[in-house]
């Protein structure tokens, strides 16, 4: 082989991983540029007319459905007595998801998860869940650690 064509495959070479590049970079970039533009159509419009959140409400969120359905099932009263007083995403003290058992060891680490309040006849009943899993029924409650809780319960 000549010098010349040594040269020739090194500079292919360094060519083909900025060819993938520009395609990563279209792909990355996209989803955020997207977002840039308005969503009101009209210059005039209220800002506060755009949609802000699009979580369920207390009664679509399938932890929420769960607490109700067992709180009904414990107390013997329809699903329609029992007012949801909040579904909160909370930071738990430790892998007791604050309701620890007796004898029971727990992971000392701060957890996310979630704290459902229901109401039937003026007493309330707390549910504790991880971020993921269900939630279950607690009868002697903790608090979970300080802090700004992201109420969905309705105002």
């Amino acid at each position: 082989m000549t010098p010349t064509k040594i040269s020739t495959d090194m500079n292919k070479r360094k060519i083909r991983p900025a060819a993938y590049l520009l395609p990563v970079l279209a792909l990355t970039l996209a989803p955020t540029l997207a977002g840039c533009g308005s969503e009101a159509t009209d210059p005039g419009a209220n800002v506060s007319d755009v949609p802000t959140s699009s979580s369920p409400t207390p009664a679509e969120d399938p932890k929420v459905a769960a607490a109700i359905a067992d709180l009904a099932k414990r107390q013997g009263v329809k699903s329609e007595e029992i007012t949801v007083v909040s579904n909160d995403k909370v930071t738990w003290r430790d892998g007791s998801l604050g309701c620890p058992e007796p004898g029971k060891m727990y992971t000392m680490v701060l957890t996310d998860g979630v704290r459902v309040v229901l109401e039937v006849a003026g007493k309330t009943y707390e549910y504790h869940g991880g971020e993921s899993g269900p939630v279950s029924f607690c009868e002697n409650p903790q608090e979970p650690v300080p802090g700004e809780a992201s109420s969905d319960a309705p105002q």
